[in-house]
């Protein structure tokens, strides 16, 4: 008996050592978090098995590899994921009283613009904004993750703050800059739809790899410093760090792919983040619903289904299906657009305290 209760001491020292030694809080959990947040990044790489499967059928010489692979990205992943933005603009209360007028004659103006921009003769400068705004965006929810991991965790010291940040941006940004870069001739979307991009030297690529590989090494040596001072090292920090950047990198650096294709490498890790957190969200904010989560999902479903197949139509047959879809184009530049206002938890203290029940005021105003 005695040598079982000195086991369990025992086992609850080391227990509390570990802990010590590494600070291991989740958003939501462990198991949800490396699924949603985390572990969703390896859907970068089923996409491009998708993508060389499709050329293994004799697809590519007429571009339909290309088609095939961003209809699946669009129509299961990537408009669902802008259909759940509603669940928060518009069918919470408190959020549409707030903005009103932004989600309702707001919208409208936004699908007017797109329509008078296309029937102007604008539709590829509109694919190089939405392409470059869509890319900031993303980036800006990965900031929105990396500061949640910090605040759960605590991990508020300036000089971490300062590693954490400079090795994030400059690791997106030598990723942004390597995607967009060099380009001298105009870039094919698919079939005879090309666009235009803003020509940018690729001596910036090489100056921001420095910079990134400058933070690499400084964010390294201080995860060392810290075991060395007992400290405790942010554990899920870093494996978003480790997704997010080793992602990004992938794509842009590691493989050569046409445009539409790794469009869809790109963002779908950020579609499941963001059906993670929306979910986490709608569990929290409508619980009094039965399987609202579940409803939610399905409508989100139909809706990408029938949109991704409006949107594929248009591409291939440069009919009328593609002005059917500007409106739907300018819904996801709303979602860009909105999505920096309606979760800043720093300005919203009940939202903030719905989604970050497990801890305090200054954890969650980091995670802004």
């Amino acid at each position: 008996m005695e040598a079982s209760i000195k086991n369990k001491n025992k086992k609850k020292e080391q227990k509390s050592t570990l802990s010590s030694r590494f600070s291991m809080n989740w958003i939501v959990s462990s198991r949800y978090d490396g699924f949603f947040f985390i572990g969703s990044c390896v859907f970068t790489l089923g996409f491009l098995a998708i993508f060389l499967w499709a050329e293994t059928l004799d697809l590519a010489p007429h571009g339909d590899s290309i088609i095939l692979t961003y209809f699946v990205f669009t129509a299961i992943f990537d408009h669902p994921h802008i259909f759940q933005t509603f669940s928060r603009t518009h069918a919470d209360k408190e959020e549409f009283e707030e903005r009103k007028h932004m989600h309702t004659w707001g919208l409208a103006a936004f699908i007017v613009v797109g329509l008078a921009i296309t029937l102007m003769g604008f539709e590829k400068e509109l694919i190089v904004f939405a392409a470059f705004f869509g890319s900031w965006h993303i980036i800006r929810q990965h900031s929105g993750f990396l500061k949640a991991y910090k605040g759960v965790n605590q991990d508020f010291e300036k000089i971490d703050e300062y590693l954490d940040l400079g090795l994030f941006y400059s690791g997106m940004f030598v990723c942004f800059f390597r995607d967009y870069s060099d380009i001298k001739s105009p870039v094919v979307i698919y079939r005879e739809l090309t666009a235009n991009f803003p020509y940018l030297p690729p001596q910036i690529t090489e100056v921001v790899w420095s910079v990134f590989i400058f933070f690499l090494v400084l964010f390294v040596l201080r995860q060392g410093w810290r075991l060395y001072k007992r400290q405790p090292i942010n554990v899920p920090k870093i494996l978003f760090l480790v997704a997010a950047l080793s992602t990004h990198y992938f794509v842009f650096f590691l493989t050569a792919l046409p445009f539409l294709v790794a469009e869809s490498l790109e963002t779908v890790y950020h579609n499941i983040q963001y059906q993670g957190f929306v979910m986490h969200y709608q569990r929290k904010r409508f619980s009094h619903i039965k399987n609202v989560v579940l409803k939610w999902f399905g409508v989100a479903m139909i809706y990408g289904l029938v949109v991704g197949t409006i949107e594929i139509v248009g591409l291939m047959t440069n009919g009328w299906a593609k002005l059917l879809f500007v409106p739907f184009t300018m819904i996801v530049i709303y979602h860009y657009y909105i999505d920096g206002l309606i979760w800043k938890f720093g300005k919203n203290p009940e939202l903030r305290k719905l989604l970050f029940d497990k801890t305090n005021k200054k954890i969650a105003d980091s995670a802004e």
